[in-house]
């Protein structure tokens, strides 16, 4: 069942059915709601109509056991607005060194509520409290190729060895 407004594309992803996207509370309950559900912890709905889009737009549910391997970006920035919940952005350098921790939390929460991030760096995000909702934006199309896992991170699809990765990262 998805909330009005929406269509599912894959087990995590929505789409808006329209080119004015309106994020209603039910948007955030209807993530969340997912998030729990699947095996990665995490949901999000596009509010750009599909993969070629040129402006990317979505709203983002992780629980805090979700496992973000690290990773950069080739030729796009991406920012991240938090709109709920805690967390410590991780940047790293080519040789899985931490140059910046970044606590981050809402807007009045006395942490960073934004971040631009630039072409190129290694970054991930460590989850501080039960959930992080968050919107994220970047430019298109999507394409796997722009972007490269930290070879010296587990792949997300090794949950526990990404799990027990991040714990030895620490929060700050």
């Amino acid at each position: 069942m998805t909330e009005p407004g929406f269509h599912q594309a894959a087990p995590e992803v929505f789409y808006a059915k329209n080119e004015f996207g309106v994020a209603q509370p039910g948007a955030v309950a209807l993530i969340k709601r997912i998030a729990s559900a699947s095996p990665r912890k995490r949901c999000r709905i596009c509010f750009h109509p599909d993969q070629d889009a040129a402006a990317q737009e979505m709203l983002i549910a992780m629980h805090h056991s979700s496992y973000v391997r690290p990773h950069r970006h080739f030729g796009k920035t991406e920012t991240l607005t938090v709109l709920e919940g805690r967390a410590t952005a991780l940047l790293f350098d080519d040789r899985s060194n931490v140059t910046e921790r970044l606590p981050m939390g809402p807007y009045g929460s006395g942490r960073a509520f934004f971040y631009r991030m630039p072409t190129g760096v290694f970054h991930t995000l460590l989850f501080e409290s039960e959930w992080l909702i968050y919107l994220e934006t970047t430019t298109g199309p999507f394409d796997p190729e722009k972007s490269e896992g930290a070879p010296w991170a587990p792949p997300e699809s090794d949950f526990a060895a990404g799990t027990a990765y991040i714990g030895t990262l620490g929060i700050c």
